[in-house]
Order: structure tokens, then C-alpha cells, then sequence
């Protein structure tokens, strides 16, 4: 899919504006305030996400209504036009129904990488949880639901084990949940350690991975596997009140010739291998829902040595996707697609 025409309205500090993209590669350049982050999000939004990060100032920052106007009319596996008035209740719609996000996000899949996936390699464990659980939620349609509701359960258990009262009848609630979860972060690092394979000019090792089921054996069916890690860890539950089994505690694993990539490359290195995982994830989408995703990258240029930089973009020239890129400034030489320029709200085509 491509999104071939993108409208916005009241949103954050955009110009009302209309955009007609390139099915290929695009480039959106400007200094910081400007807006070329939020024409971003706006598509974010509209392909079926939430803002980025825990931003939820929405419409226009000049108080011109309480509502902001996005849509995108879009192509390629079927012709789509998807609507959304956000702020307060959001609304979505594609081709004028109702729609819920989930139906949005399998239709037109999009995949958003900012600057703080670049710490995929060498960043915390959440960092990795929460790029699994983005692609998960891609590729399968139950995943976010499932993961809401284990969420509350958590947080229930956790009360629980303050109080100092007995989790066991909540604990056989979660394990369907949990183990649904661990099972879908499986099979999609799967399905990245497959993409990989497409992305070997951006790293310098091979890259190895693994899921690591959070305080588990993490060997056996799942649901198993959940029962006897809490036997294991239930005293020390009780006396930390706090629980230490489950995917809240996952991490996905990631090895060079056996080692922590840290071990064995150069910042550069980890950064350009962060890419090369970012992209793998756009290509387990693609194989999963036989529809090419739309990309959008947010700083595309950060922390990337000029080397780094020509190998990603023609990693994603010779992708086929269509891919909606933001940096503060990157060379016109450098770029062999379409640019814009982003002034004061206005997002404008350089020629």
C-alpha cells in the first residue's frame, strides 16, 4: 500500500494542507519546530496508531477547535480512503464506515521508527518490548486487546500482592494471556530473524535472535511454562510484592557470533544493525499480510555516519515500500526521491 494524497486540518501546528506523496521514497527536511515530525504523526494516526509518544494535544495548538481533521487516500493492494476527526472521542473511517484501528492498521500497514529505536541493540529491555509489541500488533489482529487485558491483570495481581492476599485464582486468569502473548512474540521474531536476511549489507556480523520468556524456564508449551515459573518464584513474589513472571518481563535477545552486539560493534555499527532490525520488521509485515507496508522514519540521519547513511538508503530504495522520511537536514545528492521542505507548518515540495 501507499498513501498516494494525505489531508490535514486543525492538527497540532500544520497548515491546512494537501499532500500528494510519492509511491517511492520521501523526504521531508526542516529545522526543529517546523513540523515535518507532525506531519508524520498525523499519518501514524490515521494508518490506525496512537500519537508519538505520551503526547495528547492533538488539535491545532492555536485554539482553532477542539478537533483535528486527518485523511489519506491510499493505494496499491486495494484502494482506500481512511478518515479520522481526533481530540476527545476519535472517530475513524475507511471509505466512509466505521472503522475500528485494528481493521485500519491490517488494511494499510504502517510501521513507525523514531529516533529512540535506535537503542534497539544497546537500550533497555522495554525498548525491545515495546518494538515487539508494535509489530505484534501489526501482524496479529487479537494481539493489542490481549495485551490490554493482561496489562489490568497485572496491575490487579500487584495490588494483590501488596495487600498480602493470595494471586493463585488471578494467576489462572493471566495464563492464557500470557501465554497467547509469548506465542505471538515467537513467532514474529521468526519472522524477523527471516527479513534479516534482506538487510546483510547493513550489518556487519549476523545478527542471532531469540525471544526470552520473562522470569520463565522458557522451555515447553507456554501456558506450562507460566505455571511452573510461578511455583519457582511465588515466596519471592510474596516478599518483593511485585510479580516476576510474565511478558512484562520479556526481552528479545539479540547476538553477534554468540556476544552482545555491544561486545562487538561500533556505536555506528549498533546503530546501522538497529536499521537492519527496524527494516526486517517492515518485511515480516509484508510476508504476514501480503500487503506492502508504508514506512515512516523519523530522523532518519540520527546517529548515522555518512556510510551508515547511503547503506539505509539503499536498503530502503530497493525495498518497494513507500517510505515518508523526516531529518533536519540531509543532502539533496544523498536522497534519490522525493523531497519537501517543512516551514512554519507548510509542508512544501522542493523542486
Amino acid at each position: 500500500m501507499w498513501c498516494s494524497e494525505y489531508l490535514t486540518r486543525n492538527f497540532r501546528n500544520l497548515r491546512p494542507l494537501r499532500t500528494l506523496w510519492d509511491p517511492g521514497l520521501n523526504l521531508v527536511t526542516g529545522k526543529n519546530g517546523s513540523g515535518k515530525t507532525n506531519c508524520l504523526e498525523g499519518l501514524h494516526l490515521v494508518t490506525g496508531w496512537g500519537p508519538f509518544g505520551e503526547r495528547r494535544d492533538l488539535p491545532s495548538w492555536d485554539g482553532e477547535g477542539s478537533r483535528a481533521f486527518i485523511s489519506g487516500a491510499f493505494c496499491g493492494e486495494e484502494d482506500l480512503f481512511i478518515s479520522m476527526a481526533a481530540g476527545g472521542a476519535t472517530l475513524i473511517k475507511c471509505d466512509g464506515k466505521r472503522a475500528s484501528f485494528t481493521e485500519v492498521r491490517t488494511r494499510v500497514p504502517a510501521l513507525a521508527f523514531l529516533p529512540g529505536d535506535m537503542a534497539l541493540l544497546d537500550g533497555a529491555p522495554s525498548v525491545r518490548r515495546a518494538f515487539m509489541d508494535r509489530l505484534c500488533a501489526l501482524l496479529f489482529p487479537l494481539y493489542a486487546r490481549g495485551l490490554s487485558e493482561y496489562g489490568r491483570a497485572l496491575r490487579h495481581k500487584a495490588a494483590l500482592l501488596r495487600e498480602g492476599k493470595s494471586a493463585a485464582a488471578l494467576s489462572k486468569v493471566m495464563a492464557p494471556l500470557a501465554a497467547s502473548i509469548w506465542t505471538s512474540r515467537e513467532e514474529a521474531v521468526r519472522l524477523l530473524s527471516l527479513g534479516l536476511a534482506n538487510f546483510k549489507e547493513l550489518t556487519v556480523l549476523p545478527l542471532q535472535l531469540s525471544h526470552e520468556r520473562g522470569g520463565a524456564f522458557g522451555d515447553g508449551a507456554a501456558e506450562e511454562d507460566w505455571f511452573r515459573s510461578l511455583e519457582k518464584w511465588s515466596d519471592r513474589e510474596r516478599a518483593a510484592c511485585v510479580s516476576l513472571v510474565g511478558p512484562h518481563r520479556d526481552d528479545l535477545k539479540v547476538r553477534a557470533e554468540g556476544r552482545p552486539p555491544g561486545a562487538v560493534f561500533s556505536r555506528g555499527q549498533l546503530r546501522r544493525a538497529s536499521v537492519a532490525l527496524m527494516l526486517s520488521a517492515a518485511k515480516a509485515a509484508e510476508a504476514r499480510l501480503r500487503r506492502k507496508p508504508v514506512i515512516l522514519m523519523d530522523e532518519i540521519a540520527s546517529e548515522l555516519d555518512e556510510e551508515g547513511r547511503r547503506r539505509t538508503i539503499e536498503a530502503l530504495g530497493g525495498s518497494g515500500w513507500q517510505v515518508i522520511a523526516a531529518a533536519a537536514e540531509l543532502p539533496k545528492r544523498e536522497w534519490p526521491g522525493k523531497m519537501w521542505k517543512a516551514d512554519d507548518g507548510a509542508i512544501l515540495p522542493v523542486l
